[in-house]
């Protein structure tokens, strides 16, 4: 392999991870998370971290398949994929709880002997709100982190074919892992911010349609969980 054709090489993995964030499923569940973080910094973290754990999951289990010249047991990457359905089920219920539990309250206030009443919005009962208890962003992190493993695991084998295909040895085979995984890190972080500044500015001015878009990606992680689980129950992973 030349100079030119590994570059073009690690190019194109790079360019995979970017796009590979975009996956129906990938955007589901940064989406149904992301609807329940305060601001863009956490949601921005929110997307690293899920795609940190992607890419670790992708190039540990890459690793060993490249190293065994071997892929993942078809029913086994069956119940990899049923477990991501399960788990965008979940996140859908989660936050469409968080919307079914949400209301609009006052706080009443003065400025300059002038009263005012101010309109805020939270998730939970006032005093059970993540906002009015000691923030723990670490804490806060570790869901992402777990899901983006899962779909780690549910989406190593079609890559180690790929990667099988397209690299001569296992020094490249792993370079190509890394690239791959700092681009699904990089389109994570792109995508939870994409997703996350119209939920802050609605969050802070529209608040119905906050709780909309809330809404909306619960339901979605919900309904492409039913679908995802169901097709994969036909594909044979129950019989």
């Amino acid at each position: 392999m030349t100079d030119a054709s590994l570059a073009a090489t690690l190019l194109v993995g790079f360019l995979l991870g970017l796009r590979h964030a975009l996956d129906a499923d990938h955007v589901a569940a940064v989406a149904a998370i992301v609807s329940g973080r305060d601001g863009v910094r956490r949601s921005v973290l929110t997307g690293v971290f899920w795609g940190l754990g992607h890419a670790l999951t992708i190039g540990g289990v890459g690793l060993v398949l490249l190293a065994l010249r071997a892929t993942v047991p078809p029913r086994l990457a069956l119940f990899f994929e049923f477990a991501v359905a399960v788990v965008l089920m979940i996140l859908g219920g989660v936050a469409l709880a968080g919307v079914l539990r949400g209301r609009v309250h006052a706080h009443r206030h003065e400025h300059d002997g002038v009263p005012h009443a101010h309109l805020h919005f939270h998730a939970a009962p006032h005093g059970d709100d993540a906002a009015h208890r000691h923030p723990h962003p670490l804490r806060a992190m570790v869901r992402p982190f777990l899901v983006g493993t899962l779909h780690g695991l549910a989406g190593s084998g079609a890559l180690v074919l790929l990667v099988l295909a397209t690299v001569p040895t296992l020094l490249l085979g792993c370079l190509y892992l890394g690239i791959f995984g700092a681009g699904s890190i990089a389109g994570m972080a792109l995508m939870s911010l994409a997703l996350a500044a119209p939920l802050v500015l609605a969050q802070r001015r529209v608040l119905w349609l906050y709780r909309a878009l809330r809404g909306a990606a619960g339901l979605g992680s919900l309904g492409l969980g039913l679908l995802l689980a169901w097709r994969i129950g036909r594909a044979g992973l129950f019989h």
